[in-house]
């Protein structure tokens, strides 16, 4: 006999129930990326027959964000917004994904629209603080929340404002906010033991700074940059200068970029001397042993769009350089790390979320597998890798900078980052390093570090094949059929991202072939803004002379095919591109981004822009001409650039560079620099 209607309806009902508790389980075991990514297949099978429930399709967008996927989140959670739309919790998570993708009008739209301003309900209010909170409209909901706490006595609202302050890592500020209630908490909860903490920190940090210095300042960074100095007196031992050397090269991904490039031909090149130490040169007395590259990631979740994270991993692999990927890595918290000192134990416990990123995952790794020298690639690396190398011991840690600093590029500016490299000047074995002295002397007069603390690191650059693949070579032999009364080919070789301005670069080209109707173009290179590129293309009528190759391993094809290369990039560090080109003769013009000057003889083997900013298309459109007639009727000049190019910008310069500074820095700190008087430019 088949079970009553109403029975079946239980079991229905118990089942539903089974899953959601399940997947409750799952999602909150799931705070890693990684794990959220390994959990999210299973919590799909589970839920499998109750996607019909808005609860269960809930908590599966909410493993989703957790496993990091992106594409598609929003409109998921509009979707379900529309069928529950009393629902708040949704309401948040489609505001904070808004902000995620930076639609931040978007989000404060939301929330005006399911939380009024105009609400006179205190907990309508109330709710409506945390959510400006959670989208991070922290000067309004700052605002809202001490309104509401003069108006009303709920002790709630003062506890939430100082939790939230404190997650901020506004110390003083959360302090002051539960003070007033501090003695009526009830013992024991967590309310109570909020305050207790709150009162303990603010004792502990005026053991280091001043109340004046700490207020409206984030703890976490001060936490940093005293974690940091607590290594300041460290001793060093100086090595002989022909010890050998291990080096850990560590970098944040290894997608298709200059820097990544350069950590990679470096580490090859270094993996190379220390398999033959006889062969190598004379001059480098300093010689490697072993070699690693830790790369915070380079495999994209599953179901994530592909960021070629990876483009340069199969040459580390072919080559046989050990690849760690940090990202993967356990995370061990600092209590269960060996910290020798109280006061430093517990300064890591309130860290940035990056450096406590590579305090929890980078440190136990390198105070297991110990190197001589810690060389950290960029900015963001440097964030997440300085203090992490310190705490592992390492003797030399290089600081890399490949650009302009983040007070210029304000895209990438932290507040973390003056008071990390500030404090880091302080500490014995650090070497500031950047591969242009434009960069360095941009990094020296925003920090107020003397210049002589910089060492130039330039790039090495291989001579390039011109070989090719049969792909490569097929697209060449369809463009230049296709545009077989070509007089000149102007060529580029960059990312096409926002930085690159490739925009403008079409642009050029649309003018340039007014003037010289039977020029053709090529663009070596794939990005975010293809498409974008595409129809820009399409609009000014340069399609037919266009030719978008996308990303190649045969570079030195594309230049072959060239007769000068443009790179009109806002920010640069020292630009591989420029160097390269010259490597096979072929004439450069460039913005004065970076050190793109110090790439070439200005009037000799290249022509540098006037602006950086606004670049004048009709100068560069006469300096492009200038360079391709002047190098096609001269084979001097091009012997010239690939002469220069090979001596100035050599693997062999590079390398006895790059060992010179693996001694550690112990005389760089006889002369220290006082932080107190510093004054940064603004961001």
């Amino acid at each position: 006999m088949s079970p009553p209607l109403n029975a079946e309806r239980v079991d229905a009902t118990s089942d539903l129930q089974q899953v959601q508790a399940q997947l409750e389980e799952i999602v909150a075991e799931s705070g890693r990326v990684q794990v959220a990514q390994e959990n999210l297949t299973r919590a799909k099978v589970l839920a499998g027959d109750h996607l019909e429930d808005s609860k269960v399709r809930f908590l599966l967008l909410r493993l989703q964000e957790s496993a990091g996927l992106n594409e598609g989140m929003a409109e998921q959670w509009a979707t379900l917004l529309q069928e529950c739309p009393e629902d708040l919790q949704i309401v948040r998570y489609c505001a904070t994904r808004l902000v995620k993708e930076r639609r931040v009008e978007e989000a404060m739209s939301l929330v005006d629209h399911h939380l009024p301003e105009s609400e006179n309900d205190a907990d309508r209010l109330f709710a409506r603080a945390k959510l400006l909170s959670d989208i991070r409209a922290y000067e309004q909901s700052d605002a809202l929340f001490r309104r509401l706490i003069s108006q009303y006595t709920d002790r709630n609202m003062r506890v939430e404002f100082a939790k939230r302050l404190r997650k901020r890592g506004l110390l003083i500020d959360a302090f002051d906010a539960i003070a007033p209630v501090a003695k009526h908490l009830a013992p024991g909860s967590k309310a109570a033991e909020l305050a207790e903490r709150l009162a303990s920190d603010y004792a502990f940090y005026q053991r280091f700074e001043s109340e004046e210095a700490l207020a409206g300042k984030d703890v976490r960074i001060v936490s940093m940059k005293h974690a940091i100095l607590h290594f300041r007196d460290r001793k060093i031992a100086e090595p002989a200068p022909d010890q050998s050397v291990s080096v850990a090269l560590v970098t944040g991904s290894l997608g298709p970029g200059g820097a990544e490039r350069q950590l990679t031909r470096l580490a090859g090149e270094l993996t190379r001397m220390a398999e033959s130490p006889d062969q190598r040169p004379p001059d480098i007395l300093m010689r490697p042993k072993k070699v690693e590259v830790l790369v915070k990631q380079h495999t994209e979740p599953t179901g994530s769009p592909k960021k070629q994270d990876d483009f340069f991993l199969p040459v580390l692999i072919k080559a046989q350089i050990p690849v760690t990927e940090i990202n993967r890595l356990p995370a061990v918290s600092v209590a269960h790390q060996t910290v020798p000192e109280e006061d430093l134990a517990r300064l890591l416990e309130q860290l940035p979320p990056p450096v406590h990123y590579g305090v929890t995952r980078l440190a136990p790794v390198l105070r297991a597998n110990p190197f001589d020298v810690v060389s950290l690639w960029q900015d963001g690396t440097c964030l997440f890798g300085a203090l992490a190398a310190l705490l592992a011991g390492a003797p030399t840690i290089h600081l890399v900078f490949r650009g302009l600093p983040p007070n210029i590029r304000k895209d990438r500016f932290r507040a973390e980052y003056p008071e990390l490299y500030q404090a880091l000047a302080q500490v014995p074995g650090v070497v500031f390093v950047s591969n242009s002295r434009k960069a360095a002397e941009a990094y020296s007069d925003w920090l107020g570090i003397p210049l002589t603390r910089f060492h130039i690191l330039y790039n090495g650059v291989p001579d390039l094949a011109t070989d090719a693949s049969a792909a490569d070579k097929e697209k060449w032999k369809a463009f230049h059929a296709s545009t077989d009364d070509a007089t000149e080919t102007i060529g580029g070789v960059f990312r096409l991202e926002p930085d690159k301005r490739p925009q403008l670069w079409i642009k050029l080209a649309a003018l340039y072939l007014k003037e010289r109707p039977q020029a053709r173009f090529v663009i070596v290179g794939d990005g975010r803004l293809r498409e974008n590129i595409e129809a820009l293309a399409q609009e000014l009528d340069v399609t037919d002379r266009l030719l978008l190759v996308g990303l190649s391993n045969h570079v030195g094809y594309w230049y072959s095919q060239m007769d000068a290369s443009v790179l009109l990039s806002r920010y640069e560090g020292l630009p591989n591109v420029l160097i390269e080109a010259q490597l096979l003769g072929v004439p450069v013009i460039s913005t004065p981004a970076g050190g793109a000057g110090e790439c070439f003889v200005e009037n000799e083997t290249g022509h540098l822009l006037s602006d950086v900013d606004h670049p004048d298309l009709h100068e560069a459109c006469e300096k492009v001409t200038s360079m391709v007639d002047k190098v096609r009727s001269s084979e001097d000049l091009k012997a010239h650039s690939r002469q220069r190019a090979q001596k100035l910008f050599s693997l062999e310069a590079m390398l006895s560079k790059f060992l010179s500074l693996c001694m550690p820095a112990v005389s760089e700190n006889d002369d220290r620099i006082d932080l107190a008087p510093m004054r940064l430019k603004q961001a």
